[in-house]
């Protein structure tokens, strides 16, 4: 009998679609040709124009209010918010089941933390829903409860640092799995860049939050002579728009949206970015030393404290001044903090993550 495998996942950020999507790729590759797998977004079956207003506003609200979402983001945290929004959830927890009934899955991955809840709510209904249900933690180090507190048979997550986290919160250890961040299996094939030849040095700069403060940024690591810079600006057309017409970065490149991450990390010596959930895992699985320049609150500063802790970057938000001193000092003695972080790298690297992944959930699988 053929494995069915469901992957449940939300666009609520993109770091749970790229964890859904790896462990979908390394399920269709791990498993013989009889494994079924159905990567899904429940939101996508409850009201589209709801859907899209609840992406809108988080997107603005951690861009344009950071505060205001870090005070929300606790909130989330402590029993009874999320509980007490049960009503409202009617047509997720209709959608997730129809999932469940279409498909008849043998074992459930979720990517996104609210689907504990909703199984729970759906098992205390129809008891005959009993296949497996592990959630893999996209997030390290300080984890919001919404992804464990509801129970679960089990929790994948991604470093020790945040097992411990959940540990010191209650879970059983048992019920933790140490896995890794499911990245693309495109680093297992790919090698870190070399360090920098005559001098020269290159950067990855994802933009995020205000046009103003990206744009000064860029002007101030144009200073820096010996930096080439590659701005990626993914989806943002206007941010594209405005750097091509203000002639940055100066030195280096331009480009939108690219399914080259993989290859553009690891031919790169620095990262500099937003400290994503997912962006961090994938820069420790190319070994690219990260400079956090923006901060959402609440959720990525969990990732912020992996950074510092595991020694593989540095946070560099405020002035750009900051920034370019920062860069400056890695450069300094031939490199030294640099090799430092690199070092700091490839012991944390995991770059097989997914197929962990996937290899555990075939394993649970509900014969």
């Amino acid at each position: 009998m053929p494995k069915k495998v469901l992957i449940l996942t939300a666009s609520m950020g993109e770091g749970h679609n790229t964890a859904a999507r790896n462990i979908r790729d390394a399920l269709l590759k791990e498993g013989d040709a009889s494994v079924k797998v159905l990567m899904a977004d429940p939101y996508t079956r409850t009201n589209p124009t709801i859907n899209k207003l609840i992406q809108r506003g988080y997107n603005t609200a951690i861009n344009r209010y950071p505060q205001a979402w870090k005070v929300l983001f606790g909130l989330l945290s402590k029993r009874g918010l999320v509980e007490g929004m049960s009503p409202m959830m009617t047509e997720l927890v209709t959608a997730v089941k129809g999932l469940i009934d279409e498909f008849q899955p043998d074992v459930i991955g979720s990517t996104y933390p609210v689907f504990s809840l909703l199984i729970n709510k759906i098992r205390k209904k129809d008891p005959s829903v009993t296949a497996p249900f592990f959630t893999v933690i996209t997030d390290s180090t300080q984890i919001n409860s919404t992804w464990y507190r509801w129970a679960c048979d089990g929790s994948l997550v991604a470093d020790e640092q945040t097992a411990e986290a959940l540990r010191k919160d209650g879970v059983p250890a048992n019920k933790i799995h140490v896995l890794g961040f499911p990245v693309s299996m495109a680093f297992e094939n790919l090698t870190p860049a070399a360090p920098p030849q005559n001098g020269r040095w290159k950067a990855i700069f994802f933009p995020s939050g205000r046009l103003a403060q990206t744009i000064s940024t860029l002007e101030a690591l144009s200073e820096i002579k010996n930096l080439q810079i590659t701005v990626l600006t993914g989806r943002r057309r206007k941010v594209f728009r405005a750097l091509q017409e203000a002639g940055l970065p100066k030195y280096g490149s331009l480009i939108g949206w690219t399914d080259e991450m993989p290859r553009l990390m690891t031919s790169h010596h620095v990262f500099i970015g937003k400290a994503g959930g997912a962006t961090v895992q994938e820069a420790i699985a190319a070994q690219i030393p990260f400079l956090v320049s923006h901060v959402v609150p609440g959720q990525e500063e969990g990732n912020i404290c992996l950074i510092e802790q595991t020694g593989i970057g540095a946070l560099a938000v405020g002035a750009p001044g900051k920034l370019h001193r920062l860069i400056c000092g890695m450069q300094a003695n031939d490199g030294a903090i640099w090799n430092a972080w690199r070092t700091n790298l490839a012991a944390l690297n995991k770059p097989s993550a997914a197929r962990a992944v996937a290899r555990f959930l075939l394993d649970h699988a509900k014969r």
